[in-house]
């Protein structure tokens, strides 16, 4: 309330400006003279705290400890909200790149491939997570600075903004948006890696066999011609000692090493080879040998004829689908001359799904073999001669009873 004999304030301080006009007037009356303009303010006892002088915001009471002590701790809150939100954008891109590398990071031959879409869909719905903890924490901080605004009106900065790139809540919302478009594209990744998950032998054919060999037809020529055929197959060349002009069919013959150590023994050599590439490396290296090259592949080897005193396969029933293995077997059984044999050696180790690569056993071509009234001999396993230190060879020999 004004003092008595004065007009209230238009601003609601502590005594004003008519106030100050009417004791100006009477001194005047008086003889008084006026000294230097003072300002028009208040003048309040102000509290003090270790760091200095408290600034008192209006309208709070300056005599009302706790309302000082809410509005301090409201305002040190706000702030602390305010960075915790800016914060989380961080905490995203770590939580969802550190995932998706750890996505990348899986190889296919780890036996973990099964954490890749559980690893994508924890990162999908984490970015979700984060986008209702922002909306909710850029709610609270609205409050806050409601609040700060009613308590002190002259210092609050509304900053509204007057369009819609610099509105009040266009940070939190491009932030929401980041993390949306994060969580869509994990769960994308997602429903591919389950709808593309090749770890069923159906969903693979022997086309991505080929394409695979023919992608890497260099790069493995340098391998598989390092290696000695002797050396590689000690059983076969040991099997053949003192034959002469033997019929070998051989089955995926890949860059023709073990075809033209063959023929240079004086056999007759039929190689097979599906992979272009890997056929034109053979001719190439191999110029000077009699041997016969044809493009064909299993199940069918619809361009092989006659039969034959060694069918070798080597690295190649691997490759086979499981589901056309049967029909393989069938079909080089046929392939045997009366008293020939099948050599063949078994990769024995991890898959590899971008090479349609699976597992097999020596007890599936036992049964393959009883079907068609074969033997099988089991000649013993070997070390990879690659330095490859989860994979061994198993080589086994077909004959007939």
């Amino acid at each position: 309330m004004a003092a008595r004999g004065q007009r209230p304030s238009p601003d609601g301080g502590c005594g004003g400006h008519a106030a100050r006009h009417d004791d100006y007037s009477h001194a005047r009356r008086r003889g008084w003279r006026p000294g230097p303009p003072r300002p028009n303010v208040c003048v309040m006892s102000t509290p003090t705290t270790p760091t200095g002088p408290l600034v008192i915001p209006t309208p709070l009471d300056p005599d009302d400890a706790l309302g000082l002590a809410a509005y301090n701790q409201n305002s040190e809150t706000f702030r602390a909200l305010n960075s915790l939100m800016w914060q989380i954008p961080l905490i995203a891109m770590t939580l969802t790149g550190g995932l998706w590398f750890g996505v990348s990071s899986i190889s296919k031959d780890s036996g973990l491939t099964f954490l890749r879409p559980g690893l994508l869909l924890l990162a999908g719905v984490g970015d979700l997570v984060l986008i209702v903890i922002l909306e909710r924490l850029r709610h609270i901080i609205e409050e806050y600075l409601n609040w700060l605004g009613a308590a002190y009106s002259r210092g609050y900065v509304a900053a509204k903004g007057n369009r819609w790139w610099n509105s009040s809540k266009i940070v939190k919302t491009c932030f929401q948006i980041m993390l949306g478009s994060a969580a869509l594209i994990s769960f994308v990744l997602f429903a591919l890696t389950m709808l593309t998950k090749t770890d069923d032998p159906s969903k693979s054919t022997p086309m991505a066999v080929v394409a695979w060999y023919d992608a890497h037809a260099g790069e493995l020529a340098d391998g598989y011609e390092g290696l000695d055929a002797a050396l590689t197959h000690p059983k076969l060349f040991e099997m053949l000692k003192g034959v002469k002009g033997a019929s070998i069919l051989d089955v995926g013959a890949g860059t023709g090493r073990d075809a033209a150590a063959l023929a240079e023994l004086g056999h007759r050599v039929t190689a097979v080879e599906p992979s272009s590439k890997m056929l034109r490396l053979a001719k190439a290296l191999h110029p000077g040998n009699d041997v016969l090259w044809l493009s064909d592949a299993l199940p069918t080897l619809g361009k092989v004829k006659g039969t034959y005193d060694v069918v070798l396969l080597s690295a190649v029933w691997m490759h086979v689908l499981p589901a056309d293995r049967a029909a393989a077997f069938s079909r080089i059984a046929d392939l045997m001359a009366p008293r020939g044999r099948i050599y063949m050696t078994l990769r024995l180790g991890p898959g590899d799904v971008d090479r349609a690569m699976w597992s097999v056993s020596a007890d599936e071509i036992v049964r393959l073999a009883s079907a068609r009234g074969l033997v099988v001999t089991d000649l013993g396993k070997q070390p990879d001669l690659l330095g490859r230190d989860e994979v061994t060879w198993q080589t086994l020999v077909v004959a007939r009873k």
